[in-house]
């Protein structure tokens, strides 16, 4: 229904719609235009699906790759840890060896106290051969 509003007044105009039964005639498909249209849809589909599998063998190399390269990656990052942990121990006993060692400064204590008791020792030698031999001497004479 179509409303029209002229000058006050309403007038309503009913539109009837026709429809007509008839059928447009279908163009006849030659044989060989349907067997060429027919062969290339086939040729298609069947390239679309070994394309779809190709892709699937390709995801799934990719994807065994994948796996492979984070397996390594693993073993890496156990060997980086381990070496980390020797690190740290090594470290650690460094830090404990340093803490024990001798410095320079009581190395050359050390030293000058053994010439100090080499210089008595031989002093000390000295004078006792003095007295051995002149106990000697007063035991002949």
């Amino acid at each position: 229904m179509i409303l029209v509003n002229a000058t006050r007044h309403t007038v309503v105009a009913n539109a009837r719609r026709t429809y007509t039964t008839a059928t447009k005639s279908k163009k006849r498909v030659g044989a060989i235009r349907g067997g060429m249209l027919g062969f290339l849809a086939g040729v298609g589909a069947a390239l679309a699906v070994s394309d779809s599998f190709h892709f699937h063998d390709e995801y799934v190399k990719s994807t065994r790759q994948l796996a492979e390269s984070v397996a390594e990656m693993h073993a890496s990052t156990e060997k980086v840890r381990e070496y980390a942990d020797i690190i740290e121990r090594v470290d650690h006993d460094f830090s404990q060896m340093k803490a024990q060692a001798v410095s320079a400064k009581d190395l050359e204590k050390l030293k000058r106290d053994i010439y100090k008791l080499h210089d008595t020792m031989s002093h000390d030698h000295v004078e006792l051969k003095a007295r051995v031999w002149k106990m000697g001497k007063e035991m002949d004479g």
